[in-house]
Parts: C-alpha cells; sequence; structure tokens
C-alpha cells in the first residue's frame, strides 16, 4: 500500500510539478520510506554490509539512505520515458566501452546482456532497444497491479519486449537463437528454482550459442546517465569464461558506486 501511493505521488508530480520540485518531492518521500525502517531498508544495509565488507556502520547506513533516493530520482526520470523523444534520450546518455557493444551489436549471434538494478536499468533497456535486433527483458511483475501496467506500457512503447520471469528459459533460448538479446538483471534469483542470475545466463548462453555482455547504466551529474559495456563473453566456445568471472564484473561496478545499487530485498550472496 504504501509502495502504491509513493508511486502514485510520483507519477503525479513528474506529470503536473516542475522538475526540480518533483525531483525534491520524490527525495522527500524516500526519506519518509527510510526512516519508516521498512524491510527493504534492512534488506539494503545488510546487501551493502556483505558486498562492502568491513565498512563501518554509519558508511553503510550513508549508502542505503544515498539508495532509497537514488531510486526516487531514477523511478522519476522511467516516469518521464513516458514523454520523452527518442533524440532526447540518445542525448543523455553517453557510452563507455562503445568498442564492446559494437562488437556484441555486429557479431551475428545471440546476446545475453547480464546486469544489476544499478544507476538506472529502465532507461539502459529503453535506450538500448533502439541499438538492438530487439531486446527482451526477463523481469518479475510488480506487486502492484497498476505498477505493473505502468511498467508493461512504458517498455512497450520503447520497444521492449517481456519473458516470463518464472520459467523464461524456453521464450529466452528461443530468442537468443534468432539473433536477438535478452536482458538478465544479476541480483536476483533467475527462473522458477531461484538460482544465481550468473549461473542461469552462462547456461543460455552455452545452449544457444550466445554471447554474454555485461553491462550497466550509472547515474550522472546534470540527468546524464554512463551506459558503461565490458567485453563480451563466448561462453559456449571459453569454458574458462564462467559465470563468477561474470559476477565479478559486475560486483566491481556495484562497488564503485553503491549508493546507486537498488537492492531491497535479501539475496543470499552481493549479487545473489
Amino acid at each position: 500500500m504504501i509502495a502504491w501511493l509513493a508511486y502514485a505521488v510520483a507519477d503525479l508530480a513528474v506529470r503536473w510539478v516542475p522538475a526540480r520540485l518533483a525531483d525534491r518531492l520524490c527525495v522527500g518521500l524516500a526519506r519518509l520510506a527510510f526512516h519508516a525502517g521498512l524491510p527493504a531498508r534492512r534488506a539494503q544495509e545488510a546487501n551493502l554490509a556483505r558486498l562492502l565488507d568491513r565498512a563501518p556502520r554509519g558508511a553503510i547506513r550513508a549508502r542505503a539512505r544515498e539508495a532509497f533516493e537514488h531510486f526516487a530520482l531514477a523511478f522519476s526520470d522511467m516516469l518521464r520515458l513516458g514523454s520523452m523523444a527518442p533524440e532526447a534520450l540518445a542525448r543523455a546518455v553517453d557510452v563507455r566501452g562503445r568498442r564492446h557493444l559494437e562488437r556484441a551489436r555486429h557479431s551475428g549471434r545471440g546476446v545475453v546482456l547480464l546486469s544489476a538494478h544499478l544507476g538506472n536499468w529502465e532507461w539502459g533497456a529503453a535506450w538500448l532497444a533502439a541499438r538492438v535486433p530487439r531486446l527482451h527483458v526477463i523481469a518479475r511483475p510488480h506487486a502492484s497491479v497498476a505498477g505493473e501496467r505502468r511498467f508493461r506500457r512504458l517498455r512497450r512503447a520503447w520497444g521492449v519486449s517481456m519473458l516470463p520471469a518464472l520459467s523464461p528459459w524456453r521464450e529466452a533460448a528461443r530468442a537468443l537463437r534468432r539473433g536477438e538479446w535478452v536482458a538478465i538483471l544479476a541480483d536476483r534469483p533467475a527462473g522458477a528454482r531461484a538460482g544465481s542470475a550468473c549461473g542461469f545466463a552462462a547456461a543460455l548462453a552455452r545452449r544457444t550459442g550466445a554471447l554474454v555482455l555485461p553491462a550497466v547504466i550509472i547515474h550522472r551529474p546534470g540527468r546524464r546517465y554512463a551506459a558503461c559495456f565490458e567485453p563480451p563473453l563466448a561462453i559456449g566456445a571459453d569454458r574458462a569464461a564462467r559465470a563468477p568471472g561474470v559476477g565479478a564484473v559486475l560486483r566491481r561496478a556495484v562497488r564503485r558506486h553503491p549508493g546507486q545499487w537498488c537492492a531491497f530485498e535479501p539475496l543470499r550472496g552481493a549479487l545473489g
């Protein structure tokens, strides 16, 4: 109920209030949620404690508060996608590791894009969908029916297709064999058995001959983002390129930007 109310207020603010004021309102709501001691805060702090080993408790709490505030701003930016032109989105995103993206794009193979709830993954999906043959995301339904409709509507408008989260293997494998892209967030369980998302991505790649492309999109000052790509891995051909190596790449990215990591549910490890 609290989450639904916060989303509704944020949606109204983004639609009718000037951007700076809307952002302040969203951050204010995030601070209220943080100080309310919700289970999401406890999960965030526990996940950060595992990720940032030996960090002082005060630092963990500060990064958790930043994550709540960052999520509020990322959510308001996501809502703005509904009225944003593709050219404006393209101008707002810088690319780091472009050669890695281009190598994957021109490989002629399907691509498993492995990312995390870091920065603004919804902006990243919208931006990437315009640059690849077809982008599918594996995402669990939102707890709120109205919220889920909003997410699906926005993703569909930007050309992002959704795959079933409980049993995505068949549809994901078919898409990859067609040379399409499948995005998986590594800090959530994948598939019906709730196994490692990195292991799930590696198994998909081996079975279909797809590449695995680690990537994140991080927030920068001035309402800008940076899409960061690492070298693609041909896991099916290179048995040494296993899932833990991919997970290590993403963990390094999250450690560099812990205040932008939105890990609001308990994870078994730093990245699930």
